[in-house]
């Protein structure tokens, strides 16, 4: 039997409106639900039992399971490849509308423009369920009742003393000391123990973090990242062993769904100290120490002094590291930037949410909730 004649091309041009009819639809439904989140009136403690205790534990396990599965990293591929591959489609479909089909340019240019009125929501959407939702959760402060008395110079100076002694006890003897990949995977063990008592529910965490290409993220002053799309903790392989095992545990703390700078510091800094190995205690006691120098009585110049001479090299080829990939105007322009992000989430404090985690440390330590060597009676320091 002969096919029905469609040479007029009513029924495909009737089913591509059709096709483009639903696109817009779902699209526009997709930007509404967007939106929408940003305006509901759900209650930090709801987020808190339903998705960052619920739903995003079974997300972390998931992704998690398969992005560590592989050596290299999946969102490094995914950013480098898909603009590239849409690109290519783009315009294999305005050359095709235009020398097959004889249609206008501006027919060719709204093909790219309709899936990435449709694209842009669900990646949007994707960084909701996968990470955004997390920031309207409650403060760590609040669910650990943490004290909010202000910090004092003795109570620095003590908790100095005691990551000096860690420093001094667990600094590496040999090179085969620094291991990084069994220290990183010491502090994921140590973290893993440490959220299940916090918050009492546990949670799944890859045993090691993905190193970048030299300077991708230190030529714009960060050194680390957790990609919300995949949750894959990254560190810039930029960086020396001690500085890239601090980093590490930090950015292993976003992997729990702590979203806050401050917060994430602080469980990065609890799970170094509690680890098994001694190169993580050390190379995170290290970075505590020299956010904590900061805040000291005597100034900073005289606490690094106290150092031993292996930890002040240690920091030494952290800052060289830092000066030789910095560009001084991506890393302004990439901080603002930044701090607009965070604020728009509800981070008040904006990228100055970094500098709480010496603060939530010492108050964490009130409570009992981090160990240091020869911790005193806190009636000693009235």
């Amino acid at each position: 039997m002969a096919a029905p004649d469609n040479t007029d091309g009513t029924g495909v041009t009737t089913m591509a409106a059709l096709c483009r009819f639903w696109k817009s639809l779902v699209a526009a439904l997709l930007w509404l639900l967007c939106f929408s989140w940003y305006y509901l009136p759900v209650s930090s403690s709801a987020i808190e039992q339903y998705y960052s205790k619920g739903f995003y534990r079974i997300v972390v396990a998931a992704i998690t399971s398969i992005t560590g599965s592989v050596p290299f990293s999946i969102i490094l591929v995914i950013v480098g490849a898909a603009p590239i591959l849409f690109l290519l489609c783009w315009a294999v479909v305005w050359i095709t509308r235009r020398k097959l089909h004889k249609q206008p340019h501006w027919k060719g240019l709204m093909w790219g423009m309709e899936w990435l009125f449709l694209f842009l929501p669900v990646v949007w959407l994707w960084f909701l369920v996968f990470w955004g939702i997390g920031y309207q959760r409650e403060p760590l402060e609040k669910r650990l009742e943490f004290s909010s008395i202000a910090i004092s110079d003795e109570e620095v100076e003590h908790i100095g003393n005691c990551l000096l002694e860690i420093i001094h006890n667990d600094q590496p003897q040999a090179p085969s000391d620094r291991d990084v990949d069994r220290a990183v995977a010491s502090v994921s063990r140590a973290m893993r123990e440490i959220v299940l008592a916090w918050d009492k529910t546990p949670i799944h965490l890859p045993n090691r973090v993905k190193a970048t290409p030299p300077g991708l993220f230190l030529m714009n002053g960060t050194s680390g990242m957790c990609v919300p799309l995949t949750l894959e903790p990254h560190v810039d392989g930029g960086l020396p062993d001690s500085a890239f095992v601090a980093v590490a545990a930090h950015e292993l703390g976003h992997i729990t769904g702590l979203c806050d700078e401050g917060e994430t510091n602080l469980l990065g800094y609890a799970a170094g100290l509690a680890a098994d190995d001694p190169y993580a205690r050390y190379a995170v006691a290290l970075g505590i120490y020299r956010s904590l120098a900061r805040h000291h009585p005597e100034g900073s110049e005289v606490a690094l002094a106290k150092l031993p001479p292996q930890a002040r090299d240690d920091l030494k080829r952290t800052s060289e590291a830092s000066r030789r990939y910095r560009i001084q105007w991506l890393q302004q322009w990439s901080w603002r930037a930044y701090n607009h992000y965070l604020k728009a989430q509800g981070v008040q404090d904006g990228v100055q949410s970094y500098g709480r985690g010496t603060e939530l440390l010492v108050q964490a330590w009130r409570s009992g909730y981090v160990a240091l060597p020869e911790l005193p009676d806190p009636s000693d320091m009235q």
